[in-house]
């Protein structure tokens, strides 16, 4: 049964996601591998406060309110330009809670097929890499270096954003399972 949700915990715990989806992204700054997959590493890190929030939440929103936290962080910083990005952050979040509500929304098994969607929603921050490549390697060469923005630009094709959406998902998988089983306290309030 679902415990009462605290609305000041449930902000915090979702700001807590934009945080880590952030802290993610930093790893970017390692090689360009490591920025066009940052999401795989973002689906481990913020799972946590995703399970936490819809173990309690049990109810239509936790995916559409987290995509739409992020995509606002997104704007806020300016690297969120333009429809599709934006599309992609609240639309994956809104996706995310569809697959949660028709999988049941206090269900465990809910929670799997709704949190890989909005880990991939995530892509919304980098998407432009290849909806504007020309641009995004410029942007690249700005603030990285020539070879960072030839590392980028070798990274541009349809194969690697084929594998960031599915390592993203497949991580994503694993990190709710994972959640699952160490979130005793959260778990113990999913069917």
């Amino acid at each position: 049964m679902a415990k009462k949700l605290n609305p000041w915990a449930a902000v915090g715990v979702a700001l807590l996601y934009v945080v880590l989806v952030l802290a993610a992204s930093f790893i970017g700054y390692l090689s360009p591998v490591c920025w066009v997959y940052y999401t795989v590493l973002a689906s481990l890190l913020a799972v946590g406060p995703f399970y936490w929030l819809a173990a309690r939440w049990q109810k239509f929103g936790v995916g559409t309110f987290l995509g739409i936290l992020v995509c606002l962080f997104c704007i806020a910083t300016g690297e969120a330009k333009g429809f599709l990005s934006r599309a992609i952050f609240i639309g994956f979040g809104i996706l995310s809670d569809l697959a949660r509500m028709w999988m049941g929304n206090g269900s465990s098994k809910g929670l799997s097929f709704a949190y890989p969607l909005l880990a991939v929603g995530n892509i919304g921050w980098i998407i432009r890499l290849w909806t504007m490549p020309e641009w995004y390697v410029e942007g690249a060469l700005d603030e990285m270096g020539e070879s960072y923005a030839n590392g980028i630009a070798a990274l541009q094709t349809p194969l690697h954003l084929v594998l960031v959406i599915v390592l993203t998902a497949a991580m994503a998988v694993f990190a709710i399972w994972f959640a699952g089983k160490t979130m005793k306290k959260s778990a113990s309030l999913l069917d």
